[in-house]
């Protein structure tokens, strides 16, 4: 990994520490980092296969695997205090994705599936399907008085 590249993941790490401001734009903060890391992994994935590092994509899928790891977990929080009636379900596809990142970043350490199996269309495929089924539906709860609709 370049000395670029373990910058700008220090860089994204120290932006994404929690911060006291109010819990959605927080969130909002915290997405917008993750979508960062996802990029980053899609332009290391992405790469012709002669120039594809494989310890670089595994450096950068622990890293996203642990930052979504910890928005889940934070965004699960703020769902359940806001009693938000789908969380079983989005929690349920946040826990689907990371058991596949896990999976399949193992298969590479173990060196048990090749560099050429494409990631990036099925990564990509599942962040937008679980935005407009989950992340919208959340949104959606909290535009409508969230945890006091129908209060």
């Amino acid at each position: 990994m370049s000395d670029d590249d373990q910058d700008r993941i220090t860089r994204r790490q120290q932006k994404y520490e929690p911060s006291i401001a109010d819990e959605e734009s927080d969130l909002a903060r915290r997405i917008d980092i993750i979508s960062e890391q996802i990029e980053f992994v899609f332009s290391v994935i992405d790469k012709p296969l002669p120039l594809r590092d494989g310890r670089q994509i595994i450096s950068s899928l622990n890293e996203l695997l642990e930052m979504a790891r910890a928005h889940f977990q934070h965004e699960e929080t703020i769902m359940t205090k806001n009693k938000f009636p789908g969380i079983i379900n989005h929690k349920r596809d946040h826990d689907y994705l990371l058991e596949c990142l896990r999976n399949y970043t193992s298969s590479l350490v173990d060196e048990t599936v090749p560099l050429t199996t494409p990631l990036g269309g099925g990564l990509r495929s599942w962040l937008t399907y679980h935005k407009k089924k989950y992340d919208d539906a959340y949104q959606e709860f909290m535009e409508h008085g969230g945890r006091n609709a129908g209060v």
